[in-house]
C-alpha cells in the first residue's frame, strides 16, 4: 500500500549538512520507524557511495525523542562524534552515517500539527507496520477548519463553496448561512439546499446564523457546538446595505486585496465606489503596504477597467528622465532622438498611477499640475498640444503635508491629487490578514516551483502571525516564496523554512534547540557548566553506563569524571555511570 503524506504531526526535522548538494527522500518524520540508506526499501533514502544499504534506523517516540540504531553498516554510525550501536537523542544532534552528515532536531510538539491543509495526497514508499498502524483520520475539529480554510480571493466570494464542505463534514444534507443583527430581514449568505419553512438555528454569534432543517441537531450529538466553533472563525462581515441593490459595487478579486480587516474593509468599499467616478486617489502607507495593488483593483472597478493601466515610479528617475517618461519626447528634441510617447499619452483612456509622489522633483510637480488643470500636454521639444484624458491615481510613503508646510511640495498640486485620500494600515495594525495572505502567497509559490506540499504547521502561522513585518505585504511574500523554494516533494512549510529573523516569534517560550543563530544572552559560566553537563550524559549514554570507557572517550581522568559527576548532580538515578 502507499501512504499518504498529509501529516498529522512534524515530529522531526533532517537536514544535511555534509556533502553538498545531497538530496534526502524526505526531510521531515512523523512518530515511527525510519530506515536510512541507499536501498529502495528504505524509507529514507539516500543516493551517496560509502552509506550502506539500510544503514541506520529512526524510530520517532510518541513520547519525545528519537532512537537511533545501526543496521549493521559497514562504514558506522556517531552521534556527535560518538560511534554508537544504538542510542537515544533529544532536541537536537549531529548524526553521521559513514559520509552522510545530518543534523537532526526535534519540532516543538505543541504546534507541529498542520493548521493548513493544500489537499495535495503525495505518495511515497509504505512505511513499517509501526508507521502503518497509526490513524490517519483527521479530528472533526481539524475538518471543520480545513472546510473553511481555502484559497480564495476573499471569504465572502468563497462562502457559497464552503458551506457545502461544512455540510460534508457535518454529515447535513441542507444548511445555510445568514447575516444577523440587520433592521430587515436576515440576509441568506450562502447556501447548500434550502432548509424548511421553520428552520432551525443550530449557532448563532451576533454576526452569522447557521441555520439547517428542524430537528437536525437532535440526530447528532455536539452539532451545535462544532457549529458554533466554526462560526468563531469566520471574519467580521462587511458593513453594507445589502437590501438595496443601488448600494452593490462590483468588486473584481484581485490578489492581495482581500482582506478580513474591519478598517481596511470600510476603506476599500469606499475606494471601490470612489472608483465610479473620475476623482483623484491618493494612497498613503508604508512601503510594501500593496499601494501599487489597490491601484489596480481601483483601475478594475471603474468604468475605465477595459482602458490601459499605466504605472511610473516617480522616485526611480532623475528629473530629466522622468519628465520624458511623464509627458513623453518630440522627435528631433535633441540628435538622434526618436519620437516617444509618455505614460500620460499612454493611459489616455484609463488610470494613471504616480507611485512614489512624495519624491518627485519641484520642477516636475510645475509641469504636473499644468497638465491636470489643463487635460493637456506637450512633449519635451515639442510646439503642439496634446488632449489626454486620464485619471489619476497617486501614492507615496511620504507625509505631503508635512512636505507641503516644509515647502518640497507644492499645495494646489496636493489638493490636486487628494480628491480622496486613502490611508492603507501596515500589516502589523491588521493581523488578521496575515494568516490568508500566507497562505494565498503560499499556494502562489507552489504553483510557481511545481513543488507539491501537504500544507502548512501551525508554528510556521505562528510565527507568521506574531511578525512586526517592516516590510508589509511585500515582505510577507518574499519570506513565503522563500520559505516555499526550501522544500522538497513531500515537505510541510513549517518554523524551520521561515528566516531564522522569525523563527520562535510565535512561541511564548524560547525557540527550540535547533533555532540557530538566535543568541540568547546567557552567563558564560552557565553556558559552559550547561555544554559540560551535556557532553558528560552523551558519553555516559554512548557506553551504556560503562565508566572506564565514559571518562576515556571524554579525555579526563577517574577522580575528574567523578569529581563532574557530583558536580551536576549525575547520578545512578538518571542513568549515569556505574563502578563508582
Amino acid at each position: 500500500m502507499n501512504w499518504v503524506v498529509g501529516m498529522e504531526r512534524i515530529r522531526v526535522h533532517l537536514e544535511v549538512l555534509e556533502p553538498d548538494g545531497i538530496e534526502l527522500s524526505r526531510r521531515q518524520l512523523d512518530v515511527g520507524r525510519y530506515r536510512l540508506g541507499r536501498g529502495a526499501e528504505c524509507e529514507i533514502r539516500v543516493q551517496l557511495n560509502g552509506l550502506s544499504r539500510e544503514h541506520v534506523l529512526l524510530e520517532v517516540l510518541p513520547s519525545g525523542g528519537i532512537v537511533v540504531e545501526d543496521l549493521g553498516s559497514t562504514n558506522g554510525t556517531l552521534i556527535d562524534g560518538l560511534a554508537v550501536a544504538k542510542s537515544a537523542i533529544r532536541h537536537e544532534a549531529a548524526l553521521k552515517a559513514g559520509p552522510l552528515l545530518l543534523r537532526i532536531c526535534e519540532a516543538d510538539t505543541r504546534l507541529d500539527g498542520l493548521a493548513y491543509r493544500t489537499g495535495e495526497e503525495i505518495h511515497a514508499s509504505p512505511l513499517p507496520a509501526i508507521a502503518d498502524e497509526r490513524t490517519q483520520s483527521q479530528s472533526l475539529r481539524e475538518r471543520l477548519r480545513e472546510s473553511l480554510w481555502g484559497p480564495a480571493a476573499s471569504w465572502e466570494s468563497a462562502l457559497a463553496r464552503r458551506i457545502p464542505a461544512l455540510c460534508d463534514v457535518l454529515g447535513i444534507n441542507a444548511l445555510q448561512l445568514v447575516r444577523v443583527g440587520h433592521a430587515d430581514s436576515a440576509i441568506v449568505v450562502a447556501s447548500a439546499g434550502a432548509p424548511a419553512d421553520a428552520p432551525e438555528t443550530l449557532a448563532e454569534d451576533g454576526r452569522y446564523a447557521l441555520q439547517a432543517p428542524a430537528g437536525t441537531s437532535q440526530r447528532q450529538v455536539g452539532l451545535r457546538e462544532h457549529a458554533l466553533v466554526w462560526l468563531s472563525w469566520l471574519p467580521n462581515p462587511v458593513p453594507t446595505q445589502a437590501s438595496d441593490p443601488a448600494n452593490q459595487v462590483a468588486r473584481p478579486a484581485l490578489a492581495g486585496v482581500a482582506t478580513a480587516d474591519p478598517v481596511l474593509r470600510r476603506q476599500m468599499d469606499a475606494l471601490a465606489r470612489v472608483a465610479r467616478s473620475r476623482v483623484a486617489v491618493l494612497l498613503l502607507g508604508e512601503t510594501g503596504v500593496g499601494k501599487d495593488v489597490v491601484a489596480r483593483w481601483i483601475h478594475a472597478c471603474s468604468p475605465r477597467a477595459s482602458g490601459p493601466f499605466v504605472a511610473i515610479n516617480c522616485a526611480a528617475l532623475p528629473r530629466d528622465l522622468l519628465e520624458a517618461e511623464l509627458f513623453g519626447v518630440e522627435k528631433g528634441a535633441a540628435t538622434g532622438v526618436s519620437e516617444r510617447p509618455g505614460v500620460f499619452e499612454r493611459a489616455d483612456g484609463g488610470t494613471l498611477f504616480l507611485d512614489e509622489l512624495g519624491d518627485m522633483p519641484p520642477e516636475t510637480q510645475v509641469r504636473l499640475l499644468r497638465a491636470l488643470e489643463d487635460g493637456r500636454i506637450h512633449r519635451l521639444g515639442g510646439r503642439s498640444l496634446i488632449d489626454v484624458d486620464v485619471r489619476l491615481v497617486s501614492a507615496t510613503h511620504r507625509d505631503l503635508q508635512d512636505a507641503v508646510e516644509v515647502g518640497s511640495f507644492r499645495l494646489d498640486l496636493f489638493h490636486r491629487l487628494a480628491g480622496f485620500e486613502a490611508r492603507l494600515p501596515p500589516l502589523r495594525e491588521r493581523r488578521i490578514d496575515i494568516s490568508p495572505l500566507a497562505i494565498h502567497f503560499f499556494h502562489e509559490a507552489l504553483s510557481e516551483t511545481g513543488v507539491r506540499s501537504p500544507g502548512m504547521t501551525a508554528a510556521a502561522l505562528c510565527d507568521l502571525q506574531a511578525a512586526d513585518w517592516p516590510g508589509n505585504v511585500r515582505e510577507l511574500r518574499q519570506v513565503m516564496h522563500g520559505a516555499t523554494a526550501l522544500l522538497s516533494n513531500g515537505d510541510a512549510l513549517d518554523r524551520q523554512h521561515l528566516p531564522r529573523r522569525l523563527r520562535g516569534a510565535g512561541s511564548a517560550n524560547p525557540p527550540d534547540a535547533c533555532e540557530i543563530g538566535r543568541f540568547e544572552p546567557t552567563p558564560l559560566a552557565e553556558a559552559i557548566a550547561r555544554a559540560e553537563r551535556r557532553t558528560i550524559e552523551q558519553a555516559i549514554e554512548a557506553t551504556g553506563g560503562d565508566a572506564e570507557r565514559a571518562w576515556s572517550l571524554l579525555g579526563i581522568g577517574k577522580t575528574t569524571f567523578y569529581k563532574k559527576l557530583k558536580e551536576h548532580g549525575i547520578g545512578r538515578a538518571e542513568g549515569g555511570a556505574s563502578g563508582q
